[in-house]
């Protein structure tokens, strides 16, 4: 059998530009002379199309196509059977639609599928809007005994996701004496993800049938699918996809004789899974280069201090869309330091983005809005007066002054000349409420969903990332010798906490202690400097430490609420997959 993996890059609602990459993946397969045909997860209508099914003439058009994609493979062919996924409605009692997969072959539909296992959990919530599907589908292709299968219908086997169903659709398919599985994805990108697939499913085929995954590709709002479609025979990876620069039709022979990776699942195999996968660093440039162009923008503009995060993000920036489309603003104001312009400088010089230099004066601004404010300075009643008279004027709004024209200026720039404005936080600093009201108010975060440690990763690997950038100590440089880790821990200690408390949900230091030996022991990285973050533990004030940060966390929430999208790469991420209240009394 020749199977063509179909791995593209859909939009929700693009139905001309979905169908027209399902064409493509036809003409491909037909030329390769293919028996099967697998597309992904919802491939018309795109994934996660969301509240856009409620749309009138949604379903209706999503149906339409599914008929055009029919007629385009009449007459082609009596051999190609093309797998698309589709919405169908629900005639009977319960959720409205269901989330189907059709098998297509010389214009007719001779099987379909609906999927049996919806999640609704972290930022799935396909229990909103589809009905379980409760048959199983099998049809005759090639002379072998195929079953159809969507994404999350693979991994109740074994109980493998803490996430357990009444029924295993793959279990089914093993006693209906199913020689190959194939299984249409929509799955997005976490950090180790390849490995997650890989050891859950590749056991299940070493004594059944073989098995085809094709994911999708490409970013989506705060989501990026990485592809890297494989095929598992016997327990061996046959076949792994690793390239998403465009959409990808790939053709696999079965059966062949030489396996990519032996007996994959076994632990010895991880490193050199990992080794092949799609790196943290391209999803995060390709998340953001969607989400721009997605998004009809080609223009992007930041804030470029001299600092790490910025720094990161410019780069990002620039392999997203192009240096020539990246406009970096330097705004240095009466507390920056001489080599953080001077950095900022050669930073942009050696991406090649463009360079602008807006200095920012803060204390006149100050001044100006105080005499305003104090207008009642001998009424008691008055607030401001209040205040004033207590002596509780907080002086560090006017050092945040700095940071809110900037942000005024980067805004300012993108309404005018029509480019999209990056925010340069990162998950630690978010976590913690450590940046000024606006600093992650604009259109898009690259770095949102990386912790400290991660960013500093990147800028050492960068080139053109100039060594002393990542070298000092982080600053916001909004007061005269201002280091970032005096007012909260240091990086190495705070990394752990902020990635324990909102992925585990790990809430006090004795829990925290059993989590960091856990992680140790299985050798899996969890700051910069786990020797830093020991000796931490070990001190006599971690506990208070720990106790602080984890109330500031809480705290924050109203801020982190209000910020904007950017791409998830962990396995909890600030966004539509964390839902804590704002107003709360736990943390």
């Amino acid at each position: 059998m020749r199977v063509c993996l179909g791995q593209i890059n859909t939009t929700p609602g693009d139905f001309a530009g979905n169908a027209a990459a399902i064409r493509t993946g036809i003409d491909e397969a037909l030329a390769a002379d293919a028996d099967l045909l697998v597309f992904p997860e919802l491939t018309i209508p795109g994934y996660l199309s969301q509240d856009l099914m409620y749309h009138t003439g949604f379903i209706d058009r999503n149906l339409e196509v599914l008929r055009d994609i029919c007629a385009y493979t009449q007459g082609k062919s009596e051999r190609l059977h093309v797998i698309v996924g589709y919405i169908e409605r629900n005639p009977g009692a319960g959720k409205p639609w269901f989330n189907k997969a059709a098998v297509i072959t010389n214009g007719r539909i001779i099987g379909d599928y609906a999927k049996q296992l919806l999640p609704f959990y972290d930022v799935f919530d396909e229990l909103r809007y589809f009905e379980p599907g409760t048959e199983l589908c099998v049809v005759s292709i090639a002379g072998k005994k195929v079953g159809i299968t969507i994404c999350e219908d693979l991994w109740n086997d074994k109980g493998s996701d803490d996430y357990n169903y009444v029924n295993n659709p793959m279990d089914q398919y093993r006693r209906a004496g199913v020689e190959l599985v194939v299984s249409l994805n929509s799955s997005p990108w976490v950090q180790d993800k390849l490995w997650q697939r890989l050891k859950v499913i590749a056991p299940g085929t070493e004594d059944g049938p073989d098995l085809i995954y094709v994911n999708q590709w490409g970013g989506q709002d705060e989501l990026v699918f990485d592809g890297q479609s494989f095929v598992l025979s016997k327990g061996d990876l046959i076949h792994l996809e690793t390239d998403v620069s465009g959409n990808r039709f790939p053709v696999v022979s079965l059966p062949l004789a030489q396996p990519f990776l032996s007996q994959v699942a076994r632990p010895g195999n991880r490193q050199s899974v990992l080794k092949r996968s799609v790196s943290l660093y391209d999803m995060v440039v390709l998340g953001l280069r969607d989400y721009a162009l997605k998004s009809g923008f080609s223009q992007m503009v930041l804030a470029s201090s001299g600092g790490v995060d910025s720094a990161v993000v410019c780069k990002i920036a620039c392999d997203a869309i192009g240096a020539g489309n990246v406009h970096a603003i330097r705004m240095p104001s009466v507390f920056s330091s001489s080599h953080s312009v001077d950095d900022a400088l050669e930073l942009h010089r050696n991406l090649g983005c463009w360079d602008y230099e807006v200095p920012v004066e803060h204390e006149s601004v100050v001044a100006m809005l105080n005499q305003h404010y104090q207008r009642y300075d001998n009424d008691e009643a008055n607030l401001v007066a209040r205040k004033m008279q207590a002596g509780q004027y907080a002086r560090v709004a006017d050092e945040n002054m700095q940071a809110r024209l900037r942000d005024l200026y980067v805004m300012h720039f993108s309404n005018a000349y029509g480019a999209m404005p990056l925010s340069t936080g990162n998950k630690t600093e978010s976590a913690c409420g450590y940046y000024t009201h606006f600093d992650m108010n604009f259109s898009y975060a690259p770095i949102k969903d990386l912790y400290k440690y991660q960013v500093m990763d990147i800028a050492r690997a960068a080139p053109e990332i100039p060594d002393h950038i990542w070298q000092k100590p982080p600053s916001a440089e909004l007061a005269p010798g201002q280091i970032d880790e005096e007012s909260l821990l240091p990086y190495g200690v705070l990394d752990a906490i902020v990635r324990a408390y909102i992925e585990d949900y790990v809430s006090t230091l004795d829990q925290f202690e059993h989590w960091f030996d856990m992680h140790q022991k299985a050798d899996l990285r969890v700051s910069g400097d786990h020797s830093v973050l020991s000796r931490w533990i070990s001190h006599g004030d971690a506990r208070r430490d720990y106790d602080r940060i984890i109330s500031l966390m809480g705290k924050m929430e109203y801020k982190r609420r209000q910020t904007c999208p950017g791409t998830k790469v962990s396995k909890v991420a600030f966004g539509i997959g964390r839902r804590i209240p704002i107003v709360e009394k736990w943390s």
